[in-house]
């Protein structure tokens, strides 16, 4: 199970909740200007690792309010039929939900809390995915993030919390949308080899359903199902600094971290996650001592400086790893193997 809080408008949201349906942007907000390449990479990338089940919330922008909580029915994919009352966007990164299982009172009366009683948690470093719900970068349309199990978990006790004052005095009448052709959002993956955020979709995937990547990640062959690991990208690594890794993991006692290179990794790149790692030990959920942190670079091609350094720090068994990926089928997928 993973859990994703998804960026929605006040105007849409009324429609996206009846509907079962969100949909994330084709085009820059207030224009009929098509997003470029590298941005519609990364709206893929946010939604790619999204299953079945996971547990999603949304964050409502005009009112800064979370709601839940629901899960999702029908996986991520494209489809260009409108739904929205937008005049030009079609929001055809989509996918469906429906009220959780579990939790299904919640989302019927439109439980929902004040993102400022989020922020505390945040504040005292008891949420570790999120340091805000603001776009962290402008070139990027970040309506939808992974967020970590455990924080998901502090979301619903708030919504139970806050439910008796913060309801709907309706009850929710569901009529849940069905796609004309959807196409799978994995088969819309393109330019793996050229654009970082490709690549860094394919890993996305793989996180959430390759188990032999998953393996391979952890060097560890006793993860028997995805459900073990729990991941998230753009992930921050301190609550001071809007600095990111690029893909965060975890299972049992070790922590990953990768970083993503399109071509080249230099020593630099190097020095630089070492840093990050460095931070990231220092968090109050770590614990440096039993467990470890292992850093995989993901490239295609290791600079003879970074292959020297790798050297010195594999002898003191320093956990880093050398990743190298190949583009295949015509540049919409990748594979991946170890330097040794």
């Amino acid at each position: 199970m993973g859990a994703f809080i998804c960026t929605i408008s006040e105007r849409d949201w009324e429609t996206a909740r009846k509907m079962g349906v969100y949909g994330n942007r084709l085009y820059k907000e207030g224009t009929n200007n098509r997003l470029k390449d590298n941005q519609i990479l990364s709206i893929i990338r946010d939604l790619i690792s999204m299953k079945e089940g996971d547990l999603i919330f949304f964050h409502i922008r005009g009112r800064q309010t979370i709601h839940g909580i629901y899960e999702v029915s029908r996986p991520p994919f494209y489809e260009e039929n409108r739904i929205w009352s937008d005049s030009i966007e079609i929001f055809p990164f989509r996918f469906l939900f429906k009220p959780h299982s579990r939790y299904g009172y919640l989302a019927q009366y439109d439980a929902n809390i004040e993102v400022h009683s989020l922020y505390e948690y945040i504040d005292e470093r008891e949420i570790k995915s999120l340091v805000t719900l603001e776009n962290e970068r402008n070139i990027e349309a970040r309506g939808v993030r992974r967020i970590l199990k455990e924080d998901a978990e502090i979301l619903i006790k708030l919504l139970h919390r806050d439910f008796k004052l913060r309801k709907s005095p309706n009850k929710c009448a569901f009529s849940l949308y069905n796609p004309q052709n959807p196409k799978p959002l994995k088969n819309l993956v393109y330019r793996v080899g050229e654009i970082e955020n490709a690549i860094k979709a394919v890993i996305m995937y793989n996180l959430s359903h390759d188990i032999s990547f998953i393996r391979l990640l952890f060097d560890d062959e006793k993860i028997s199902t995805p459900n073990e690991i729990d991941f998230a990208n753009e992930f921050f690594i301190a609550q001071t600094t809007r600095k990111s890794i690029d893909i965060y993991c975890r299972s049992r006692n070790k922590h990953v971290l990768i970083e993503v290179k399109t071509d080249k990794i230099d020593a630099s790149a190097l020095r630089q996650v070492l840093y990050y790692r460095d931070l990231i030990a220092q968090r109050s959920w770590v614990n440096p001592e039993n467990e470890r942190i292992d850093i995989v670079l993901v490239g295609k091609r290791f600079s003879s400086d970074l292959l020297s350094e790798i050297s010195k720090l594999n002898e003191i068994s320093n956990g880093v790893r050398l990743m190298k990926y190949t583009p295949i089928n015509e540049g919409t997928w990748g594979q991946f193997e170890y330097v040794h």
